[in-house]
């Protein structure tokens, strides 16, 4: 609804048809709801065995990506691969491959651990989010790679990697992180435009102005869906980056605090299924699922209320968008996946001890 609401007089203008980003919708939605119904039937142990040849299918496809006359430019970036009506993201389907990776890498550390067997380094499972995110960068897609980062960052440290460890990381990131924003133009100008926006009203900080002023218009109960008016050619994204804006415009705090809420569900839910995981590996998997889907969607409602830096990044489900709504949906069917198993697998447990008693 709100995709068609935030698109429609764009694609009326531009396309000639109102309902273009809708229909598309609706056809990347069926594909999502196949994705997730595979992420829920297929084993999530499986995806552990497989992990190696995911990781290097995906890291073919980011490097593909890069390459002229195989990679699509938009934006400045080189970000998707054109398939017909769809074009392919690969950063999408990286970040949740790098769950499967970490999840992987943390369970085998743990079960050898437990084995009294000598454990990997931590370090190790940094190689593989580290190769993904330097090909992020060169696309460039730097919101993609802060997400591979913090999803990092998480799973170690719940994995036991020692806090100070990993504050020795950040602080060795921090360089690097200065230079891919002063070196970058574009990147220095969403900096500044997140430091001070309305003194860029009408420059660099035009799109942040804009997204505050959707928001804060909508009031408590908001315009009214289809009333909104920053997407009349004010508000650039609105029906992708942008759309919890329009959400506050068109729906007002009412319709913020109930996306909020359904994010809040889908965490709470997440957390607790890791916490009943029978199996180290389906623990880590569903922490880390829960914790891509909570931070992409907190990265991005923070960013159009001018908390954080624009980044680029979809609202997951909600945002219009084929690849961020298939990996999205694909990894809600593995984490119902580690549910639906792992409560299999306790109530054959519980059959076994009543039975022996």
């Amino acid at each position: 609804v709100m995709v068609y609401s935030a698109s429609a007089v764009f694609a009326s203008t531009r396309l000639n048809d109102s309902a273009h980003f809708l229909w598309r919708q609706v056809v990347f939605a069926t594909i999502g709801a196949a994705a997730l119904y595979l992420g829920w039937r297929v084993d999530y142990q499986w995806y552990r065995r497989a992990m190696w040849p995911l990781v290097a299918f995906i890291g073919a496809l980011l490097v593909a990506v890069l390459i002229p006359g195989v990679g699509r430019a938009g934006g400045g970036a080189m970000r998707w691969i054109p398939l017909g009506m769809f074009a392919l993201q690969p950063g999408e389907f990286a970040k949740p491959i790098v769950v499967i990776a970490l999840a992987a890498a943390l369970a085998r550390r743990s079960e050898r651990q437990a084995a009294g067997q000598p454990a990997p380094a931590l370090w190790a499972p940094l190689v593989i989010p580290g190769v993904l995110m330097v090909l992020l960068l060169l696309e460039p897609d730097f919101g993609s790679a802060v997400i591979l980062g913090l999803l990092t960052f998480v799973l170690l440290f719940v994995g036991g990697a020692r806090i100070g460890y990993l504050l020795l990381a950040a602080l060795c990131a921090l360089p690097v992180l200065y230079h891919l924003v002063s070196s970058s133009p574009y990147r220095m100008k969403r900096l500044l435009s997140f430091l001070d926006p309305w003194s860029h009203r009408h420059d660099i900080g035009y799109q942040v102005s804009e997204s505050l002023i959707s928001i804060g218009s909508g009031g408590p109960i908001g315009l009214g869906i289809g009333d909104g008016r920053q997407k009349l050619f004010f508000l650039p994204a609105a029906h992708t980056d942008f759309i919890f804006s329009i959400i506050g415009e068109e729906l007002g705090l009412l319709g913020v605090l109930f996306v909020v809420g359904c994010f809040a569900c889908i965490v709470v839910a997440g957390f607790l299924i890791a916490r009943r995981a029978t199996s180290v590996f389906g623990g880590y998997l569903a922490l880390g699922l829960t914790s891509l889907v909570g931070l992409q969607a907190g990265v991005n409602m923070a960013v159009t209320l001018g908390l954080l830096p624009t980044k680029g990044l979809t609202l997951p489900l909600v945002s219009y968008g084929g690849s961020s709504l298939i990996a999205t949906c694909f990894a809600l069917g593995l984490l119902l996946n580690v549910d639906a198993t792992d409560a299999i697998d306790a109530r054959a447990d519980e059959g076994g001890r009543r039975g022996g008693r």
